[in-house]
């Protein structure tokens, strides 16, 4: 069977990349023998890291030939449906999806995060094209609603989890991340805190920069994690630049697993990034999440967490209580989160399993 992946890949976000691991993972978990193929912005890179094949996401005669050659295309995961990042994202990823129906290729929504959408043309193109598909799998209950809400009503929706949800560093990886922390004069028994943050227009660089000095004051060292080259990695050197306090930046870069590695080394996770969250939770490592998108806290909801703080109402005293909370309750709540994310691994390997049974026509209505 010949599988097409349509999704952010290709441009060195990590949770992006995780998720096309997690997704070619499960699909060969289910039948080693399917041929995947990545729409890529990248696509040398993305051959090379995930030992698919890839090709370019926009030459439209690439596009019109593995669509027609595909018997399914994946659109997911993520927040591809989504219109705060720009205008164009929901009517390129469903433009993929219009042709591959054109040609004749069934297609499965996998694991998506649907929204924000606030565009009424993106509302209207929503409904017009997933009612069309033949499944749609979401990784949250809010995805759920909102399509609803829409006007979706057609295709089987099935509320599963993130695909990365599926993952875990190696031991080898754990071992190198501990070397790599040694190397920046980190040790796991200082109680590192580390931060995943990126640039968003709701807060201020000083806000960032007043929180992590808050948290700083707490006696841990601070360790930024970019998830996003170059983007998060200059945003986070420009604010520890902004800070009083000192901090270190991590500033090579590694797989989602290698940064999984890093993370099973820290205290308590502080994540803007919702995946810096979904990674903290597969090791098992606490956390706490700044909200610039509904879909962190659609994920902080399923640990029965609140945001920090966000953006329209800062309250760095109420943010570092919190903090220190957590950081008192490491390890409760550290069991409470593997046992959790154990369940939602459980429900991402549905996704793969759904996905072969409605590219054979044998899933049922929901």
């Amino acid at each position: 069977m010949r599988i097409v992946l349509s999704g952010y890949y290709g441009f060195d976000n990590a949770g992006d990349e995780a998720l096309l691991t997690a997704i070619s993972n499960s699909l060969r978990a289910v039948d080693k023998t399917f041929e995947i193929t990545v729409l890529s912005g990248n696509p040398e890179r993305t051959a090379m890291v995930h030992g698919v094949r890839a090709v370019s996401r926009i030459n439209p005669l690439v596009l019109i030939r593995e669509l027609s050659r595909a018997d399914l295309l994946i659109s997911g995961g993520g927040s591809l449906l989504q219109d705060v990042t720009g205008p164009l994202s929901i009517p390129y990823y469903l433009g993929i999806v219009v042709l591959a129906k054109i040609l004749g290729t069934r297609v499965v929504f996998y694991a998506q995060g649907i929204g924000p959408v606030n565009r009424k043309l993106s509302r209207y193109l929503i409904k017009l094209v997933a009612n069309r598909v033949e499944l749609i799998t979401l990784r949250d209950g809010e995805s759920a609603e909102l399509l609803k809400s829409i006007g979706v009503y057609r295709p089987p929706v099935y509320i599963t989890a993130d695909p990365v949800f599926s993952l875990r560093p190696t031991e080898e990886e754990v071992r190198n991340a501990e070397s790599y922390l040694a190397q920046l004069g980190l040790k796991k028994d200082q109680g590192i805190i580390g931060i995943s943050i990126r640039p968003w227009e709701t807060f201020s660089d000083r806000q960032i920069a007043e929180l992590l000095d808050r948290a700083a004051e707490l006696g841990y060292p601070l360790l930024f994690i970019p998830l996003q080259h170059p983007v998060d990695l200059e945003y986070s050197l420009r604010i520890k630049n902004l800070m009083k306090s000192p901090a270190t930046v991590v500033e090579s870069q590694f797989s989602s697993t290698g940064l999984m590695g890093i993370i099973s080394h820290l205290r308590l996770m502080i994540g803007m990034r919702l995946h810096s969250l979904i990674f903290s939770a597969c090791v098992g490592t606490p956390f706490e999440g700044i909200s610039y998108d509904p879909k962190v806290e659609a994920f902080l909801k399923q640990f029965n967490k609140s945001p920090l703080f966000d953006g329209q109402a800062f309250d760095p005293e109420l943010a570092v209580a919190k903090l220190e909370q957590a950081l008192s309750d490491r390890d409760r709540d550290s069991s409470l989160i593997l046992k959790q994310a154990a369940d939602l691994k459980e429900k991402a390997d549905q996704n793969a399993i759904l996905a072969l049974r409605a590219a054979k026509g044998e899933l049922p209505a929901v």
